[in-house]
C-alpha cells in the first residue's frame, strides 16, 4: 500500500504528525461550542397579528382569513395552521424541508405586507418570527418568596440585568412579574357634565407626552442643538394637564379623571413550591457555549443569594447545561473505558504492547475527528455525543487487522520492516472496502428530510468523519508503531492461539461443516431455521412498535384547563387544589420531586414549538424530578400513579403529561377532524369519542374545541342612535375604552418604560347595570345614556378556533400508557372504520403516527440504498457477483440477531434508533465476511484448494474478526446497559439518563452483530464452498478464479 510504504520510510514525519493531531485536537475538544440538542434550522414561521378586544370569530374573518389567503400561494408551503383567539390572530406556516428559512421568512413578508392593507385599522402590526432551536431558554429559573409583588419585580430586572451583560447571553425574559401602569380613571358622569368626549381625553396625553429634536442652531462661534423635552417627569405631571376651556374656565385632568399609579390587572399567577415567584428564562446566542453561558448565569445566582431578603430564593428549573455535561462525561468515561476494555482484550489475545499499538487508534481518531468537526463548525451535541461513542466500538477494527496481521508475519520469521509493509498490503484493500461498507450503510441517513432528518444527520456525518480518521491512523500510523514496538511471543502464550478446546472446537466444527454436499446442505438448513425460528418467535412475543425511545421523564406537567370564561382567579384555586393534592399523596409515597411549578394563565417560560395554550381558563402545574441518578423510583411510573389520584378534581379538565425530548413530533393518538361548520365537528368530535373512549392503553383523550365562551354583546338601536347624534362606531370606542381601557401613552422612568392607560375605575364596571348608567356624548357634546341607546344580551360564542389549511378543525389528542402508541392507534383506527363523514369534512391520523409513517418510509429507502451502495462496493473489490451476494447474506442474518435482541431485552422495535441500527449493521456486519473471504481467495491464488482454502482462512482470520466483534460490542455495552466507570469520581456508575434514549440502537448492534459473527464463522465459509463447488460441478469453476495478469498475494 502506497500510503503505508510513505508512512514506513518517513517514520519521524509520522512522529511530528503525531504530534500535530494530538495538539490539533486538544484544543479543537476544548474550543468545540457545547448545546444540548443540535442547531438545525426549522421550516416554521410564525405570523401573530394584535387585535385587542375582538372575538375569535371576528378575529379569524378580519385578520386570519386575510392573511391565510395571501399566504397560499407562497412556493414550498407544506402546511398552514392557525389559531385565532380573542385579541390575537396566531398564524403558523411549515414549509419544505429544503427550502431555506431566510427564503421563508422573505416570501412570508412579502405576502403579510400584501395583506395589510385589508386589515382592520385596529389591528396592530402582524409580527414575523422564525423559530431557532438556538433561541429557545437553555436556563430557566424561579425567583420566589413571602415579599411584596414589587420588590420581587425589581431583584428580577435587577438580575435580568446582570445576566444580559454576560458574554453569549441574547436574552433574559422575565414573566410572571406585576407590570406597573399608570391609569387614568375616568368618570363619566363629569366628562358629560363638562361636554368633553373620549376622544378629547384620548388625545391629550399623545399631545403633551413628546420629547422633539428641532434641529441645530447655529449662532457666532456656537452650534445649539434645539430640542423640546416634554416627556412627564413623574405621574403627578399628569394630573394637572390643561384639558380643554369651557365658557372661559380651563379644565384640568383632574377636573375629569384620577391618575392613578398602580399595576396591571392580573392576567397570571406563578409559583414556586408554593411561594410566589417570578421566571427568568436566558437564551445564549449562536454558537456560544451552552455549558460556559450557564456556568456565568448560575455565578449570579450563587453571589446573589447571599443578598437576597431573607425567605427569597432563586432555583434553577431547568438547565440544558447539566445534560450536556452528562454526556460530556458519558464521552469521556466510555472512551476511557473503551480504551481499557479493548487494551484489556487484545492484551489477553496478542500481548500488552501489541494492544497498547491497537489502542492508539482509539485517542488519535477521536482527536483527529475532533479537528475535523470543529472544521465543519458542528458543535458537541447530544447526537455528536452519541455519534462518538459508536463509533468507539468500530474505530478499532481496522487497526486490529492490521497490526493482527503484522504480528502474524513475526511470528512466521519476517522483519519488523517488512513484517508491516507486506502485511499491510495484505490487507489493505479489504480494510479499506470494510470502511467503505460501512460509510455507505450510514451516508443515506445525511439525506433524511425534515426537521427529524436535520436532527439525526449528525450521527452519519460524525461516524463518517471518525471512521475515516480511523483508517488513516491504521494505515499511516499504525504500521509505523508495529515496526518499531511490536515485540513477539511465542504461539503458546497467546490463549487464542493455543491449541487447545477452543480452536480444536472451531477446526472440527468448520471441516465438519464444510468438507461434503449434505454436511454443507445441512449448515445451511440449520441457519436458515434458526432464521425463521427466530421470525417465528418475534412474531409471536414482539414488544409492538414505538416512534422514539420513552426514556424516564425529567418533568411532568399537569394541564389544567376550565372551561371558556373562568376567571384567572378562580383557575388559580383550581390550580392550588392540584398542588395540595400533589402535597398530599407526596406525604404518603415518594414522588421523587426537586420542585412543584405552577403558572396559571402562561406557560411560564417554557416553550415549544407553535404557539402555547394560554388565557384566564388554563394553567399547568409542573413536576420537576429529582436528578436521574438521584432517584430511587421510575419517573414514568410516578406520572402513570398520579393520573386516577387527579381524575375526581371537579371544575376543570385535568391531563397529565411526561415532557418529551427530541424532535416534536406529537401525541401517539392524534385525529383532526377538519370542515367549514363547527356544529357538525362538534357533532362528529363527540361521535368519535364515544366510539374509542375506553381503548386499551389510551389515557388522557382530549378535544380541543371550546364551544362555549360566554360573551356580553350590546346591540344597539340604530334608529334610537342616529336620532341622538351618536353613531355605532363611537359607542364600541366608548365601551372597549371604558371595559377594556386605552393606551395612550408611555411613561418612561430610567430605562424602563410602562404604559400610560385610560379605563373606567373598577368600581364602575363590575356588572352590566354600571354599563347602562354610563353616558356618552353626542356629536354636539350633549350627554347620552347608553340604557337609551340599545341592550346587552348574553350570548355564546367560539373559544379558540383553529385551522388547517384554511379549514376549520377539531384535534383529539392522547397519550399511550401501558402499551405502544402504535398499538393503541391501530385499535383507535378499527373502531372508527365504519364512522359516516359528510361531504366536505375528513378525518385525518397526524402527530406521531404521521411522523413514524415518514421516518419508516425514508428508512427503508435509506437500507435498500445502502445494500446497493454496499453491492457496488463489494463487486468493485472481488470483480465477481458470487463473492457479494454471499457476503450480503450476512444482512439478513444482522436482521435475525435484532430480533433476538428486542425478544431478549423486551423492548419495542423503537423505528427511529433501531431503524438506524438496522441501517447501520448493514455497513458493518458485512466487515468480517469481506476479510474472511478475501483471505480465502488469496489462499486459493495461491493454489490451495476451495475447502482446504476456505478452513485454513477461517482458522487464520478466526482472531481478527472475534476481536473487531468484541471491540466493537464492547465499546457499545456501556450505552446499552448505562453500566459504565467515572474515571472522575473512580467509581461504576450504574444507570445512565442518555443509555435510556440511545440503548435500543445500541442492541440493535450488539446483537445484530454477536449474531452474526456467530454464524459468520461457518454459515459464510459453507455458503461459499457450496456455491462455488456447485459452479465447478457444473463447468464454472473459473468464475472464482482470479485474472491470470493478477500478481499473487504475499506468502504467509
Amino acid at each position: 500500500m502506497f500510503i503505508s510504504n510513505l508512512a514506513l520510510k518517513n517514520r519521524t514525519t509520522v512522529a511530528v504528525l503525531i504530534l500535530l493531531i494530538t495538539v490539533a485536537g486538544v484544543f479543537s475538544y476544548a474550543m468545540l461550542p457545547r448545546e444540548s440538542a443540535p442547531d438545525v434550522p426549522i421550516p416554521y414561521v410564525l405570523v401573530s397579528t394584535v387585535y385587542e378586544g375582538v372575538s375569535p370569530e371576528d378575529v379569524e374573518t378580519a385578520v386570519t382569513m386575510k392573511i391565510e389567503q395571501e399566504l397560499t400561494g407562497i412556493k414550498g408551503v407544506k402546511e398552514i395552521r392557525s389559531t385565532s383567539r380573542e385579541g390575537l390572530s396566531f398564524i403558523q406556516i411549515e414549509f419544505d424541508p429544503d427550502i431555506d428559512v431566510e427564503d421563508a421568512l422573505q416570501y412570508v413578508r412579502d405576502k403579510v405586507d400584501q395583506a395589510k392593507p385589508e386589515l382592520p385599522s385596529g389591528a396592530e402590526e402582524p409580527a414575523l418570527t422564525e423559530v431557532n432551536i438556538s433561541e429557545f431558554p437553555i436556563l430557566i429559573a424561579s425567583l420566589s418568596g413571602d415579599i411584596s409583588p414589587e420588590r420581587l419585580r425589581l431583584i428580577a430586572e435587577e438580575l435580568e440585568d446582570r445576566i444580559e451583560r454576560i458574554a453569549g447571553v441574547l436574552d433574559c425574559e422575565v414573566t410572571g412579574a406585576l407590570e406597573r401602569e399608570i391609569r387614568l380613571e375616568f368618570d363619566p358622569d363629569r366628562l358629560a357634565a363638562y361636554a368633553i368626549s373620549i376622544d378629547e381625553l384620548i388625545s391629550l396625553i399623545p399631545g403633551e407626552n413628546v420629547n422633539i429634536s428641532a434641529g441645530g442652531l447655529q449662532t457666532p462661534g456656537t452650534r445649539f442643538n434645539v430640542r423640546v423635552e416634554a416627556e412627564f417627569a413623574d405621574p403627578a405631571d399628569i394630573d394637572h394637564l390643561l384639558l380643554t376651556v369651557r365658557d372661559g374656565r380651563p379644565i384640568y385632568l383632574n377636573d375629569v379623571a384620577t391618575v392613578v399609579d398602580t399595576f396591571k390587572d392580573r392576567e397570571t399567577f406563578s409559583r414556586l413550591d408554593g411561594d410566589p415567584s417570578i421566571t427568568l428564562s436566558v437564551k445564549k446566542r449562536a454558537g456560544a457555549n451552552i455549558v460556559q453561558v450557564a456556568q456565568h448565569v448560575k455565578a449570579i445566582f450563587n453571589e446573589a443569594r447571599s443578598k437576597l431578603p431573607a425567605g427569597v430564593e432563586v432555583d434553577v428549573t431547568s438547565d440544558q447545561s447539566k445534560d450536556t455535561l452528562m454526556m460530556v462525561r458519558d464521552l469521556e468515561n466510555n472512551i476511557l473505558s473503551g480504551l481499557v476494555l479493548v487494551v484489556a482484550v487484545l492484551m489477553f489475545a496478542m500481548g500488552l504492547r501489541t494492544s497498547l499499538i491497537v489502542a492508539l487508534v482509539i485517542p488519535l481518531s477521536m482527536l483527529m475527528s475532533f479537528a475535523i468537526l470543529q472544521a465543519m463548525h458542528i458543535t458537541l451535541n447530544m447526537v455528536v455525543l452519541f455519534s462518538l461513542i459508536l463509533a468507539l466500538g468500530m474505530l478499532v477494527d481496522n487497526a486490529i487487522v492490521i497490526v493482527e496481521n503484522i504480528y502474524r508475519y513475526r511470528q512466521q520469521g519476517a522483519g519488523r520492516l517488512e513484517a508491516a509493509r507486506a502485511a499491510t498490503a495484505e490487507v489493505a484493500w479489504p480494510v479499506i472496502s470494510s470502511t467503505a461498507t460501512t460509510v455507505a450503510a450510514f451516508a443515506p441517513l445525511i439525506f433524511w428530510p425534515g426537521i427529524m432528518g436535520e436532527f439525526m444527520k449528525y450521527l452519519p456525518i460524525t461516524v463518517i468523519v471518525v471512521l475515516s480518521s480511523s483508517l488513516f491512523v491504521a494505515l499511516v500510523i499504525n504500521p509505523v508503531a508495529a515496526s518499531m514496538l511490536i515485540r513477539v511471543r511465542r504461539p503458546s502464550d497467546s490463549v487464542i492461539e493455543r491449541p487447545g478446546r477452543f480452536m480444536s472446537a472451531y477446526r472440527r466444527l468448520v471441516y465438519a461443516s464444510l468438507h461434503s454436499a449434505p454436511n454443507r446442505a445441512v449448515t445451511l438448513i440449520v441457519a436458515f431455521l434458526v432464521l425463521a425460528g427466530v421470525r417465528v418467535l418475534y412474531g409471536k412475543y414482539h414488544h409492538g412498535v414505538e416512534l422514539f425511545p420513552q426514556p424516564d421523564p425529567q418533568q411532568a406537567v399537569i394541564n389544567i384547563r376550565a372551561p371558556q370564561g373562568t376567571n384567572v382567579s378562580r383557575t388559580d384555586e383550581l390550580a392550588r387544589l392540584v398542588e395540595r393534592r400533589i402535597a398530599e399523596i407526596g406525604r404518603r409515597e415518594n414522588l421523587e420531586l426537586e420542585h412543584v411549578l405552577t403558572n396559571v394563565g402562561s406557560p411560564g417560560g417554557m416553550v415549544g414549538l407553535g404557539e402555547q395554550p394560554v388565557g384566564p381558563h388554563v394553567a399547568d402545574v409542573r413536576l420537576i424530578f429529582k436528578d436521574f441518578e438521584d432517584r430511587r423510583r421510575r419517573t414514568g411510573d410516578v406520572i402513570a400513579g398520579l393520573r386516577p389520584l387527579l381524575a375526581d378534581i371537579p371544575g376543570a379538565e385535568i391531563k397529565v403529561d411526561k415532557m418529551e425530548e427530541g424532535p416534536p413530533v406529537g401525541a401517539p393518538v392524534t385525529l383532526e377532524i377538519s370542515g367549514d361548520d363547527f356544529k357538525v365537528l362538534e357533532a362528529l368530535s363527540r361521535d368519535v369519542v364515544a366510539r374509542i373512549q375506553g381503548t386499551p392503553g389510551m389515557v388522557d383523550l382530549r378535544s380541543d374545541f371550546e364551544p362555549s365562551r360566554p360573551e356580553l354583546q350590546f346591540v344597539p338601536d340604530r334608529r334610537r342612535t342616529m336620532l341622538l347624534g351618536v353613531n355605532t362606531n363611537m359607542i364600541g370606542q366608548f365601551l372597549q375604552t371604558a371595559v377594556f381601557g386605552r393606551e395612550v401613552g408611555i411613561y418612561r422612568q430610567f430605562n424602563d418604560e410602562y404604559d400610560i392607560t385610560l379605563r373606567l375605575p373598577l368600581s364602575q364596571r363590575t356588572n352590566i347595570e354600571d354599563l347602562l348608567r354610563l353616558t356618552i356624548p353626542n356629536a354636539q357634546g350633549d350627554p347620552v345614556p347608553l340604557s337609551s341607546l340599545g341592550r346587552f344580551e348574553y350570548r355564546g360564542g367560539f373559544g379558540d378556533i383553529r385551522r388547517v389549511d384554511q379549514k376549520r378543525v377539531i384535534t383529539l389528542t392522547a397519550d399511550a400508557e401501558g402499551r405502544p402508541g402504535p398499538a393503541v392507534l391501530a385499535d383507535v383506527r378499527a373502531r372508527l372504520d365504519g364512522l359516516d363523514l359528510p361531504t366536505g369534512y375528513s378525518l385525518a391520523y397526524t402527530g406521531e403516527n404521521e411522523e413514524q409513517q415518514e421516518a419508516m418510509g425514508f428508512l427503508g429507502q435509506a437500507y435498500a440504498i445502502a445494500i446497493l451502495a454496499i453491492l457496488m462496493i463489494l463487486v468493485a473489490q472481488f470483480n465477481t457477483m458470487g463473492a457479494p451476494v454471499i457476503i450480503l447474506i450476512t444482512v439478513i442474518l444482522s436482521l435475525a440477531g435484532v430480533g433476538v435482541g428486542l425478544l431478549v431485552t423486551g423492548t419495542p422495535f423503537v423505528v427511529i434508533m433501531t431503524g438506524i441500527g438496522v441501517v447501520s449493521l448493514a455497513g458493518v456486519v458485512v466487515n468480517n465476511a469481506i476479510v474472511l473471504l478475501d483471505y480465502t481467495r488469496q489462499l486459493e491464488k495461491q493454489g490451495k484448494g476451495l475447502l482446504d482454502a476456505a478452513v485454513e482462512a477461517g482458522m487464520t482470520r478466526l482472531r481478527p474478526v472475534l476481536l473487531t466483534a468484541i471491540t466493537t460490542i464492547l465499546g457499545l455495552v456501556p450505552m446499552a446497559t448505562g453500566i459504565a466507570f467515572d474515571f472522575r469520581q473512580m467509581r461504576l456508575v450504574t444507570g445512565s439518563e442518555s443509555s435510556q434514549w440511545w440503548a435500543p440502537l445500541a442492541n440493535a448492534m450488539i446483537f445484530g452483530l454477536g449474531f452474526t459473527t456467530l454464524l459468520t464463522l461457518v454459515v459464510v465459509p459453507a455458503m461459499y464452498v457450496a456455491m462455488y463447488s456447485l459452479l465447478e460441478r457444473l463447468g464454472f469453476g473459473g468464475l472464482r478464479r482470479p485474472d491470470e495478469g493478477e500478481p499473487p498475494a504475499p506468502t504467509t
